[in-house]
């Protein structure tokens, strides 16, 4: 292996810890904040960590944002959650980064106010199907339209994030780094 093909290698692996960390980070401030006073919905979270996996899957691949989203998810669950917040954030976040998969193949005139928007409606229907599995359709499909409205408005503030956020820490990595 060539000296400038390791250093790349090492460098993205840099990269990708340095992203986990400020997912972690970003996880772990949704953590703290009192949004259950703003929207009473259980497991509501406003979604700054997908700051990390969407700059990440634009500045890097989307295999590295796979790396980011799957490693904070599994480490989130383990230090602040349960297998049941495993599995929320899991069909959340897969069904999110699936969403994200086909906006880059179709969805190119998007701006991240939008693939935002779209992620998060994404996200919560995807952790309304792991509710739906364990605790039966009745009750939960209920959320589902406060869901909706919730991603609209926390999508579009991450989104402008994102929009302020993508910018500066492209031209900090020096471009896409492929």
């Amino acid at each position: 292996m060539s000296t400038s093909l390791r250093d790349r290698r090492v460098r993205r692996v840099a990269l990708d810890a340095m992203m986990i960390a400020v997912a972690m980070l970003l996880s772990y401030l949704e953590f703290l904040l009192p949004l259950q006073a703003l929207l009473p919905i259980p497991g509501f979270r406003l979604g700054l960590a997908n700051l990390a996996v969407t700059l990440v899957f634009c500045l890097l691949s989307p295999t590295d944002a796979a790396i980011v989203s799957g490693v904070r998810i599994t480490l989130t669950a383990v230090l602040f959650g349960s297998v049941t917040s495993f599995y929320f954030s899991a069909m959340g976040g897969l069904a999110s980064f699936c969403m994200l998969v086909l906006l880059s193949k179709w969805g190119k005139r998007l701006s991240f106010f939008g693939v935002s928007v779209l992620c998060a409606a994404v996200h919560n229907c995807g952790q309304i199907l792991a509710a739906v599995t364990l605790f039966g359709p009745f009750l939960i499909r209920s959320y589902l339209p406060l869901l909706l409205v919730a991603s609209a408005i926390y999508g579009g503030i991450v989104g402008c994030l994102l929009n302020l956020c993508e910018p500066k820490l492209r031209n900090a990595l020096g471009g896409r780094i492929a």
